[in-house]
C-alpha cells in the first residue's frame, strides 16, 4: 500500500499505525501542526515516509496541502484521520467557539479531504479510508456532549459515503473506540477522583485501551485482508458494551 495519509501522525495513535504500515511496507504521507520530530524519529524509514505541516483548521491551506501532496506523491493509497482534540465541559459551560472547532476537526475536515480525494485522479484504486470515532457518541459521557455531537456528525456520514465511493472503488470504515491511553484521554482522566477512575476500570472489563488496540484494528482496516468490510463502523471497547450489569 502507496501513499496512506495520516492526519495527526504525531500524536499517539497515528504515529503508532505510521510505523505498524512502514513496517508492513507501506509509504506513509504524514500530517501535524509541526512535523519536525516525527521525521527525525522515523528517519530511518528513509523515502517510506514524509511528512507536511498543516494547521487542518484553515481550511485554505488544508485544501492547497491536499493538491500538493498528489502533485508530489501520486494518487493517496489511504487515508486514515486522527487528528482531534476533545473539550470537556458540562453542558451549560459549553462554548459555541469550542462546538464549532470540534464539529470542523472532527466531521468537517474528513469530509473535505475525502470530497479532494474521491477525484478520480487523486486517489489510487482499491484506497481505502479509516475515520475514528468515539463510545462517547453512544453513551451517557457526561461532560463530552460536544466531542460527542462532532463525532455522531460523523458517523452520519458513513453510510451515504460508502455508497457514494464504493462506486469509485474506495472504502471507507470507522473505529470506534472506547477510552484509549493516549494524551487526548490523559486530559480528562487526569482530572477523575480515585473514586472516579475505580469506577471507570470497573466498566471495561479487558481493561483500558492501549494504543496498539488502536493501531491493530485501523491497520488491518487499511490492508486488502479487509476488502469485504465497507461502510461499518468497527467498535473496541475492552468489553463494556457487553460487561456484566
Amino acid at each position: 500500500m502507496d501513499n496512506i495519509i495520516i492526519t495527526g501522525v504525531s500524536g499517539g495513535i497515528g504515529k503508532a499505525c505510521a510505523e505498524k504500515l512502514m513496517k508492513d511496507g507501506s509509504t506513509i504521507i504524514g500530517i501535524d501542526r509541526e512535523t519536525s520530530e516525527i521525521k527525525e524519529q522515523f528517519r530511518d524509514y528513509g523515502d517510506q515516509f514524509c511528512a507536511y505541516d498543516c494547521d487542518l483548521m484553515d481550511m485554505e491551506q488544508l485544501e492547497n496541502l491536499m493538491k500538493t501532496i498528489v502533485a508530489e506523491n501520486g494518487p493517496a493509497g489511504g487515508l486514515i484521520h486522527c487528528a482531534g482534540f476533545d473539550k470537556m465541559a458540562p453542558i451549560h459551560m459549553v462554548k459555541v467557539e469550542d462546538m464549532e472547532a470540534l464539529w470542523r476537526i472532527h466531521a468537517l475536515v474528513p469530509m473535505r479531504m475525502i470530497s479532494i480525494l474521491s477525484k478520480k485522479k487523486n486517489h489510487a484504486d482499491g484506497m481505502s479510508i479509516v475515520l475514528i470515532t468515539s463510545q462517547s457518541a453512544h453513551e451517557g459521557a457526561m461532560g463530552h456532549t460536544a466531542y460527542a455531537a462532532a463525532k455522531g456528525a460523523i458517523e452520519g456520514y458513513l453510510a451515504p459515503a460508502a455508497a457514494e465511493l464504493m462506486e469509485k472503488g474506495i472504502r471507507i470504515n470507522m473505529a470506534c473506540f472506547a477510552p484509549i491511553r493516549t494524551n487526548m484521554a490523559k486530559g480528562w482522566m487526569d482530572k477523575l477522583t480515585p473514586e472516579g477512575m475505580e469506577q471507570l476500570m470497573k466498566s471495561y472489563p479487558l481493561g483500558i485501551g492501549e494504543v496498539s488496540d488502536a493501531s491493530n484494528l485501523i491497520c488491518f482496516l487499511m490492508r486488502p485482508e479487509s476488502r469485504y468490510i465497507n461502510g461499518q463502523i468497527m467498535i473496541a471497547d475492552g468489553g463494556h458494551t457487553v460487561r456484566k450489569v
